[in-house]
């Protein structure tokens, strides 16, 4: 028989354990920074993004890319000279939720709240408060919207583009169904942390496709036929000394996505073979190298596809900026 040594012992060790459970638990659940600027969106969405601008700086295939300079847009100088803040040193991480009328984006950072509050006053909007722990509200550039910010803590920002000239309180409090289980959902899809991802509902690839057709007619070939998936997911991952993005595409059984994978790859080789003949007896252009380095499967009721950029790729890039 166990002794009551033993069992005192015994029952010690079982508390232990699931209180270091416990513990992984809530540090996960509590200090997960990407959670936490989850936890304040709604779960409602047409778009739903997340963007590391520090795992983007320290990614070394992004290196030439950030390197390079080139005179930015003015109104960006002019908002970087009013109000100290550049994203390219002062950002950390932004959430993005767009909306079929406004955008929520909850960022993570350094933000020097006096001077945002100044850059909106001179800018014809006005501040509730001093500071920013009660809204700044700017007129948007589309006519009939507004942008409203202020912070939720000293490292996080809220910003709100909508109809309401104080939207961006929505994200004061969590709403009952938050876009938090959805973004975890998403990270875990990636085997490695994503510089950047986004997930889409069929509704926005339909909203999406006339931008699209103006951007390029490839990719709006792409984007349609993608149109009959539950959601699709993007992914920019860091593969040192490339980069990578990939697709999935969820659909609502095999023989969907097994159509849709004979599609994509057949859209796929068509544009690859245009860009052949464009070129003639050219070197192949460094976007053509892009698209022959794709890969393309069906996993049960989802498409996979997956394309590299590597370092030639990135160099032209950052030679033409």
């Amino acid at each position: 028989m166990v002794s009551a040594a033993w069992r005192r012992v015994l029952g010690l060790s079982v508390v232990a354990v699931l209180g270091t459970v416990l513990a992984w638990w809530l540090s996960r659940r509590l200090l997960d920074p990407t959670s936490a600027l989850f936890r304040r969106l709604p779960a409602e969405h047409l778009v739903l993004a997340y963007l590391d601008v520090e795992q983007l700086r320290r990614a070394p295939a992004l290196a030439p890319l950030l390197k390079s300079r080139v005179e930015p847009d003015a109104d960006y100088a002019a908002f970087v000279k009013q109000t100290g803040f550049d994203y390219e040193r002062d950002l950390d991480a932004a959430a993005i939720c767009y909306l079929s009328d406004r955008v929520y984006i909850l960022a993570r950072g350094r933000f020097a709240e006096e001077r945002l509050r100044k850059y909106a006053e001179a800018q014809g909007g006005s501040c509730a408060g001093p500071g920013l722990r009660q809204p700044c509200r700017v007129p948007a550039s589309r006519p009939g919207l507004h942008v409203s910010f202020y912070l939720l803590s000293p490292d996080h920002l809220a910003i709100a583009t909508a109809p309401e000239p104080d939207a961006v309180l929505q994200l004061r409090s969590k709403p009952s169904l938050s876009a938090e289980p959805l973004a975890r959902e998403v990270s875990a899809r990636n085997r490695r942390p994503a510089l950047l991802w986004a997930t889409l509902t069929p509704g926005a690839l339909d909203r999406t496709l006339p931008g699209a057709v103006a951007f390029s007619p490839n990719l709006a070939l792409l984007a349609k036929a993608l149109g009959n998936s539950q959601r699709a997911y993007l992914f920019l991952t860091d593969r040192a000394p490339s980069l990578e993005i990939s697709l999935e595409a969820a659909c609502a059984t095999e023989q969907q996505a097994a159509e849709m994978q004979r599609l994509f790859q057949g859209l796929h080789d068509l544009i690859g073979g245009l860009m052949r003949t464009a070129r003639g007896a050219k070197p192949p252009e460094p976007w053509e190298r892009v698209v022959t380095s794709a890969q393309i499967e069906q996993r049960q009721n989802s498409l996979h596809a997956a394309w590299t950029l590597d370092e030639t790729v990135l160099k032209s890039l950052s030679s033409s900026r």
